[in-house]
């Protein structure tokens, strides 16, 4: 071999001995950065509903059951749907389904920690509660509106995947405040 090439191969050999003596550690998965479109809202009026509430801009209504009550407010960019049923009912079926309603929160997998927040709204007659689900589970987001008498509404948002508390974070965020304006402007009509 000739003296020039030798000095090539070391040269490498070097290069490639120095190169690797660090620790490697592998790089973390980088995910889309995740925007709000707009915090425009407008009312969801169907004559078919027995209630109507406010609903953000990017997302479309499914109103296919309306003759029973029940809506689907779908965020297409976000492949999350906000399931809402409807029950008309007597007092004592309105305490069941009240329970029914907190029973499938705490029936939920994947949860380390259920948080739940009362809201009411007299004026309208509307009560409610708001359940923040933590954890990799299903449905993060949950709720449930009544006038205490014979009407319930019952809200529960679901991913079109298997969720990743992490991964969904800012999402959550972002449906937790449409959810909150939801309760906020809903009424009976």
């Amino acid at each position: 071999m000739s003296r020039r090439m030798m000095q090539g191969v070391m040269s490498l050999f070097l290069v490639g001995a120095v190169g690797c003596g660090g620790d490697y550690s592998p790089k973390p998965r980088g995910y889309f950065r995740i925007e709000r479109d707009s915090l425009a809202y407008s009312l969801l009026h169907h004559v078919a509903l027995p209630y109507a509430f406010e609903i953000p801009a990017g997302a479309r209504v499914d109103t296919a059951e309306a003759s029973r009550g029940w809506v689907n407010v779908v965020y297409p960019s976000w492949h999350v749907t906000l399931y809402g049923s409807y029950l008309e009912t007597s007092s004592e079926g309105l305490q069941r389904a009240l329970a029914d309603g907190a029973d499938l929160v705490r029936r939920q997998q994947s949860v380390r920690r259920v948080s739940e927040k009362a809201y009411e709204h007299p004026e309208a007659e509307v009560w409610g509660t708001l359940y923040l689900l933590e954890g990799d589970c299903a449905s993060p987001i949950q709720f449930m509106l009544t006038d205490r008498r014979r009407r319930f509404f019952r809200g529960a948002l679901y991913f079109d995947f298997e969720p990743k508390a992490d991964s969904i974070a800012p999402v959550v965020g972002y449906l937790r405040q449409d959810v909150v304006r939801l309760m906020e402007t809903f009424y009976w009509k």
